[in-house]
């Protein structure tokens, strides 16, 4: 039998610990390597309008989904029959932070940098856009989820709302997605107008018509109505919508059924 020396016994020893020390820290270092591939939701709709040299702007919905495909649909607003759509397959960069979408009718290859619940368009070189346009190449979740919904008014003004025997019919507010017009039924009249959504979840209202009735109540049309008015931004958190103005108090709060 083979004898080892103490010197050849403690070099051995000293060789075990340390690959068995690089082994455990490489461990720990994959086991909080967090990225958006494997700590974010990244599957859902994002919205948002990108900017457009020829048109007023390039309404965007993409798609993506958990098997790795994804729809992009783009509407140039402005223009006559100008939607289109694609789909295709879309894949990770090295760091899980980068999807690179590559359609299944042409070799264009477009990158879209993944945060919390948002996609920024990149460049060519795969580099984020900067300048004064840069936040309108972001597409947000919220910004789908405020769309096609009736949401039902919880509080106004910081007063909850409380239906009585006088509201003939249930108060809401839809926003459009095809028209980009809002609708507001009030326990009077209705009110519509145009809206646009902005970066970062601000909100643009164009003035609103109403209808002309006179009711026995119309305190939640004048309230709603004010809150028009004011609004131009919006956060969205599960079933409820807050309108906002600025870092202000919530203006107004709505709720709608979960599907």
């Amino acid at each position: 039998m083979k004898s080892f020396t103490k010197k050849t016994v403690f070099a051995l020893i000293l060789a075990f610990l340390f690959v068995n020390l690089t082994s455990c820290q490489n461990q720990v270092s994959n086991n909080n390597t967090h990225n958006a591939q494997n700590s974010l939701d990244y599957d859902g709709i994002y919205r948002g309008t990108l900017p457009c040299a020829s048109c007023e702007g390039i309404k965007t919905t993409i798609y993506l989904n958990r098997d790795s495909t994804y729809k992009v649909v783009t509407s140039y607003l402005g223009k006559e029959q100008n939607t289109q759509e694609e789909t295709g397959k879309f894949t990770w960069d090295k760091t899980g932070t980068i999807i690179k979408l590559k359609s299944n009718n042409s070799s264009a290859v477009t990158q879209y940098f993944v945060g919390e619940n948002m996609l920024t368009l990149l460049d060519k070189s795969g580099n984020k856009i900067t300048g004064n346009l840069a936040p309108n190449y972001i597409l947000t979740k919220e910004n789908y989820a405020l769309l096609n919904k009736k949401w039902r008014p919880i509080e106004i003004l910081g007063k909850p709302v409380i239906l009585n025997e006088k509201n003939t019919k249930e108060p809401t507010l839809t926003f459009d997605d095809n028209s980009n017009r809002y609708l507001a039924v009030t326990d009077c009249n209705n009110i519509s107008g145009g809206f646009e959504i902005l970066p970062f979840n601000k909100l643009k209202f164009s003035p609103g018509m109403s209808t002309m009735m006179a009711c026995e109540s119309m305190e939640i049309e004048q309230k709603l109505g004010e809150v028009l008015r004011q609004a131009d931004g919006f956060i969205i958190n599960g079933d409820e919508l807050t309108l906002i103005k600025g870092r202000m108090a919530p203006l107004a709060k709505f709720k709608t059924p979960m599907h």
